[in-house]
Parts: C-alpha cells; structure tokens; sequence
C-alpha cells in the first residue's frame, strides 16, 4: 500500500490556484520524430488552460503526457505531487478525467451505461453512494438529459461528443483534461461544454482543455499555452498571448486581433484578400 493512499477514501482536494499536475522539460519522441521538445507547463486549480496552436504542435501529445498514458523521453511529469506513473489506474481516476478526440465503442451501450462509466473509480468506496446524483448531474449539464435509453452508436457525432464529456464529469474529478471537446458541436453547444468548463474551474478544479478556436480560447480560458512546432512559445492570459505578430508567426498567415467594443474578450481574424 502506498503511503498516503487509504482505499476507500477520496483524495483530499487541493487548495485553489495551486499546481495539481506539471510537466517540466518534457521531451518525447514518437516513431522516431521528435514532438515535443523540452516542455515545461504549470495546471492549477481553479482555472481553465487551454493548449493552442496549429496542427502538429504537440497539444494532443502534451495532454496525453498530462494523463499519463504518453510516455516522456526525458522531463518529470507530476499530477497531485507525485510522479504521474507512481499512480495505480484506480487511483488516477480518482484524480484525473480525460476526455479523447474520438470515443468509439465496439458494444451497442445506452447512454446511461456510457456516463456510468465514469463512475468506475468509485466502485466499492463510500463515494459510490454518490453515483445517481453524479450521473444525473453530468447528463443535465451537456444537455443529454432524456437520451439515457438511446444507443450510443446510433447518436450524431455532437450528441456522441456531449455523451462523452457527461462520462468525464460523472467521474467527478479535480483534474479534467479535455481533446478538442468542441469539434464536433454546433455553437450553442460549443459555448455550453466550455460553459460547463468555466463552472468547474469556479468551483476549484483544473480543466486543460486543447482548442482549436482562438476565439474560443480568448473567451473562456485563463490562461492559453501557445505550442508550435513542440514547444511552448507563449502562456498567459489570452489578452496579453494573443497578439497578432505572435499568432501570424506561429499559424504562418497573417492575422489580426481586434479589440471587442463591449470589452469583451479579443476577436481574432484571419486577414483574408478582397475580392
């Protein structure tokens, strides 16, 4: 038995604006090609950090280092003060959610069954009893409330996406590390997920959430972590990161970041030519 961990209990939670998981000269090479090159990256509670850049910058290879199932070539990776693969499979889920790009299931599972899922981490300890509330809670957050009997094959890719970031928030942890959960949603519900997002950092947990809408990112996060070629080149507030010489050097096109005239958070644009 490891010392601090007492089967049954939930891990005690960690104090708002504190670092719950890090990365510090991180490296890590796959098939052969370097994809991130010495990285060093704070989460802290109470925040939504989101993770920029183009395609190919190392996001996806940077939260799966956070999850720990992306092995490091060299650096230290740490989630709630240890090692991240000092922790068992239980009790990473206890303290880490993740949600993936693509979530397939091979057995026609209803929706109830696939949000339930998130509760696994908790069977046979005192949180159990919580299971209902959460599951309940989830499903009415992504706004999935009603689909419980439905087959999670037969779903639209949105409804899927949404089913899935259910599952992720029933688990009920204080790290969520999120894979482009608004690819697939309309706008309504792009702004719901990461409403949900922001909830959660207001009541101190961490969300990483990787985006590929700037706007997005400007509008929702606290901080933002610039990646280009598999480097962070930039984190901070959005307002201060998001200039255009900046995202027109990393993105190679020109763009331009215009001030909202309600004081909103920044509108970022492509310069496109007149027709």
């Amino acid at each position: 038995m490891r010392r601090g961990w007492r089967r049954g209990r939930a891990p005690a939670r960690i104090a708002p604006e504190q670092t719950i998981a890090a990365v510090r000269e991180v490296s890590v090479d796959l098939g052969g090609t370097p994809v991130l090159d010495h990285v060093s990256l704070e989460v802290r509670t109470g925040e939504v950090l989101a993770l920029v850049g183009p395609n190919g910058a190392g996001k996806s290879t940077l939260l799966g280092v956070l999850t720990g199932d992306v092995s490091a070539a060299s650096g230290v990776v740490e989630m709630c003060g240890r090692a991240v693969h000092e922790w068992s499979h239980v009790e990473a889920g206890m303290r880490r959610s993740v949600l993936l790009q693509q979530v397939t299931l091979s057995f026609p599972f209803t929706v109830a069954e696939v949000v339930a899922m998130g509760r696994a981490p908790w069977a046979n300890t005192p949180m159990e009893d919580d299971d209902e509330k959460a599951i309940a809670a989830a499903m009415t957050a992504t706004d999935v409330e009603g689909f419980e009997t439905r087959r999670f094959n037969s779903l639209s890719g949105g409804e899927r996406a949404r089913v899935a970031l259910a599952r992720v928030l029933a688990q009920a942890t204080q790290l969520i590390l999120l894979d482009e959960p608004t690819a697939a949603l309309d706008l309504h519900h792009q702004e719901l997920v990461l409403a949900v997002a922001r909830d959660r950092a207001a009541a101190g947990d961490a969300v990483v959430v990787v985006l590929h809408d700037l706007n997005l990112a400007a509008a929702h996060a606290d901080r933002v972590a610039v990646l280009a070629r598999g480097r962070v080149v930039d984190v901070g507030p959005p307002d201060l990161v998001f200039t255009p010489e900046l995202l027109s050097e990393v993105y190679t096109h020109d763009v331009e970041v215009i001030a909202h005239p309600a004081g909103a958070a920044p509108i970022i644009l492509p310069r496109r030519a007149r027709r």
